[in-house]
Formats: C-alpha cells, structure tokens, sequence
C-alpha cells in the first residue's frame, strides 16, 4: 500500500464518521435496536437494514455495540415457520428486513449464509461491553445451530427453497453476489455455493464453542466433525480440475466453473490445516488473473460473463479485501495480502464507496460513474479502514 501513515490514520477517522452517517434506530415488536443502514446515494438511503451486511461490517471494524445489537435484532427476526413467499424457514436469519416484493415473491429471507454469520459473531463476542451475554439470544441461536445442520447432506450445505415450501426466492442467487450466478442463468436446486461451504465450517466451529456454555443440546465433537468433514468436502467435490480453481458452485449434479473472488474469500473462515498446501498453491496461482491495481476482481477476464462494470462479475469489492487479506493473513499468504491492501488506495481516492470499477487502462471509476450500480456511501466499505489497521496491528479478532 502507497497511503502514509498520516493518511491511513485520517482515512480511518473519515471511515468511522461516514459508518455513523449511515446509523439508525429500528423497532421490532416493540423491541429497539441501534443498527444501521447498508447504503446511501447522494444521501438517499438505497439499501436499508441488512443482516448480513451489518454482521460482515460489525467483524470488519470489530464494533462490539454494533455486533451486540445486530445479534438482538437477528435473534428477533429469525425464522420461525415456512413462508414460500418470503423465503423464511425455521432459524434462518433475516435478509433484508423492509424487503422488495415482486410477483407475490419477497426477498426478506433470501440470504442462506446469514445464520452461518449470525453464529460466528456470537463466538466472536460472547459477552457484550456492557455485560449482557448470549443467554438472551440462546433460542436464537439453537434455532440457527438447528438450521445449517438441516441443510447438510454429503458433507455439504446445499440451498434449497424447498425448506421454505417454495419453488424459488425472488433473488437469483442467495449468498452475497446476489445479482446472479456467473454460467448459471438459472440455477438447478438443491445448490451448493462454494463460498457458503467455508462459512458453514466456520459456524459449525461456532456453534461447536457455544453448545456447552448455553446448552444448546447439540454434540460438540460431532460438530468439530462435521466441520472438517465439510472442509474436505469443498477440496473433494467442488475443485474444478479444468479450471485448477475452486468451482463457484454445484448445481444439478454439475460444477459451476468460473476463476473468481469467492476462492481467496473462503479462506478467511478456513484454519490452515483445512486447506491442502496443493491446492493452495494452485488457487494462489489461478487468482492472479483477478489481479487489479486496487485489489481482486470479482470474475477473471476469462469467463463469457465477466465486465469490467459487472455488478458481480468483475468489480473490486472493498470490503471483500478485507476478508482475501484476513484469509491471506492466516494462512501465510503475503503477496496476497498486499494486493488486496492497495483498496484503500482506492478509498482514499473516491471515498467508502459499495464497489469500484477498474477497466485495465488505468481508469478508476465508482458507482456513481456507472448508472444504476451501487452506492457511494456503503456500510461495510466504510468500517474497511478500521479492518485493515486491526490486521496490519495483528490484533483482529476470531482467528477462524
């Protein structure tokens, strides 16, 4: 990274003062909640009160008062029955809570990683600043436990809308490149996300620490198990030989090639032994095709579905460098880490936008260049700053 350490240290304060721009108080059943919304344009609220993107931002810049009440809020909303309209199925945490209907179909429970999230932070932090600990939310919590073990079947989490009585979600895609699986215009259910398999370990891991101390009921080595079970399962059953990379995804009995973010991303929820130094060695190698001057793109230029300005099929996303460098940094990764570092150049130059754009000639552009993409003003880009000086440091949390 380029950036001085006066000017670090000032893109951290500006950081921290654009993330309390987006705070905001939400009331469910009564109940009140100091959250924050995911993104703004021109000072328009575009994207509202999201699980997981307040989870992500909260362990980015490890905010314990956001993470606490974004744990309440979840807590309040999960899941509780079958709703084919929304998506909803018992412990599966919310996704966007003022949500956008269409069709009859509504997109508040099409997320399937956020319970995975929703355990994690509650390992992370499992007694808040002001002393309220996880006994408030322990339904909560068994309801998700009760959840992602659902979902797994051959060592593998595999989305479905069928646990919702439903045919489909609203939304093409259920983890966060939500806009649409690149080489699937429709995807086959049951789908197994690449990325999600690493997620789930993590919460499996999670959910292996918090069973006992709020006796959740579920069975602490069979968790660990379960846990290294599916980290094997993503090396087995979803490595691309063609690609020499990480498959994005398995559906109808098919892989989803394509070289892309997601195979870095998922090794910020990996522990080193999960990941053969083979394998490693060759995702390392495959990924330099999304080498950017401001980080990793979302899609090589390889794939028929890349763009430059492709929502998810090509931009570079801050707050995902933070995770490619919190993955590079627990595995020893450190021409990795550097690249996904100089985002903050980018940051510096057009301020916490929600994605950047970057053509291969040298242009930089951000959302607001591009008409109808994104926000200028997104959550989690915001607390990136904050990330990355917790790294650098050595001092971040929940060395998953």
């Amino acid at each position: 990274m380029t950036l001085p350490p006066a000017q670090r240290t000032r893109l951290r304060e500006k950081g921290k003062e654009e993330f309390e721009r987006l705070r905001t108080e939400t009331t469910v059943d009564g109940q009140r909640f100091e959250l924050a919304q995911a993104g703004k344009m021109s000072d328009r609220v575009r994207f509202g009160i999201f699980a997981r993107d307040l989870l992500t931002a909260g362990l980015i810049a490890d905010d314990r008062a956001l993470i606490r009440e974004t744990l309440r809020f979840c807590a309040s909303t999960i899941g509780r029955h079958q709703d084919p309209q929304t998506g909803e199925e018992p412990g599966r945490v919310v996704h966007e809570f003022h949500p956008y209907t269409q069709d009859d179909l509504s997109t508040r429970y099409n997320a399937c990683e956020t319970s995975q999230l929703f355990l994690i932070g509650a390992a992370q932090y499992p007694v808040a600043d002001d002393g309220t600990t996880l006994s408030t939310i322990r339904d909560g919590l068994k309801a998700a436990g009760d959840y992602v073990l659902r979902h797994i079947a051959d060592d593998l989490f595999w989305e479905d809308p069928r646990h919702a009585g439903a045919a489909r979600y609203l939304l093409p895609v259920t983890y966060w490149k939500d806009s649409f699986l690149p080489g699937r215009r429709r995807l086959r259910f049951p789908v197994a996300y690449t990325l999600v398999q690493a997620q789930t370990v993590a919460a499996l891991r999670a959910l292996a620490e918090l069973t006992e101390a709020l006796d959740l009921g579920f069975d602490r080595a069979a968790l660990a198990g379960q846990a290294s079970a599916t980290a094997a399962a993503v090396w087995r059953s979803l490595w691309d030989e063609v690609t020499d990379y990480p498959a994005l995804a398995l559906d109808g009995g098919q892989l989803v090639p394509g070289v892309s973010s997601d195979g870095l991303h998922m090794l910020a929820y990996l522990q080193p032994e999960d990941v053969p130094a083979r394998r490693k060695e060759q995702l390392v190698y495959r990924a330099q095709e999304l080498v950017t001057p401001y980080g990793f793109r979302t899609l090589s230029p390889g794939h028929p579905d890349y763009s430059p300005t492709g929502y998810h099929q090509g931009a570079v996303w801050p707050f995902e460098q933070w995770f490619i460098a919190r993955g590079a940094w627990a595995h020893g990764l450190g021409e990795t880490f550097q690249i996904a570092e100089r985002v903050m150049d980018a940051l510096a130059e057009l301020g916490f936008a929600e994605l950047l754009y970057w053509d291969g000639e040298g242009g930089l552009r951000g959302p607001g260049e591009v008409p109808g993409e994104g926000c200028d003003l997104q959550l989690w880009t915001a607390s990136v700053p904050e990330g990355f000086h917790r790294l650098n440091r050595g001092g971040e949390r929940g060395k998953r």
